[in-house]
């Protein structure tokens, strides 16, 4: 019913999805900026649309970074997330990366910590 591939969402799916879950979308041409930066990527399919994604961002050898994971309302509590997260993982360990992070807001902690992740003693600082 559901297939997870290893694929970049299109500008389209990733502006619909992004808008799916509350985030702002940004221009076309900025997204497709932000894809290109992709280290790799999935996207969570149902009868050939997109309905969630998951991606990663870095430098490829020390320090990954998962951004946008998100699943449309629609689909949630199906184990997608999980499905995504793993693959995820599973590609970063296989290319010996030394550090993968991510940024979760204080709803989705419980979600993370249950796939692995351990929030880091140290701040994220943030220039606006």
């Amino acid at each position: 019913m559901y297939r997870i591939e290893e694929a970049y969402p299109s500008v389209d799916e990733y502006r619909r999805l992004r808008a799916s879950v509350g985030w702002r979308s940004p221009s076309p041409a900025d997204c497709q900026v932000a894809l290109e930066a992709t280290v790799f990527s999935v996207v969570a399919r149902h009868r050939g649309e997109a309905v969630g994604m998951a991606r990663i961002v870095g430098d490829k050898v020390l320090y990954l970074l998962i951004v946008d994971v998100a699943v449309h309302p629609d689909h949630q509590g199906r184990g997608l997330g999980r499905r995504m997260i793993d693959e995820l993982t599973r590609w970063t360990s296989a290319n010996g990366t030394r550090s993968t992070m991510l940024v979760a807001g204080p709803d989705v902690v419980p979600f993370y910590e249950a796939l692995g992740f351990r929030p880091d003693p140290g701040r994220l600082m943030k220039r606006p």
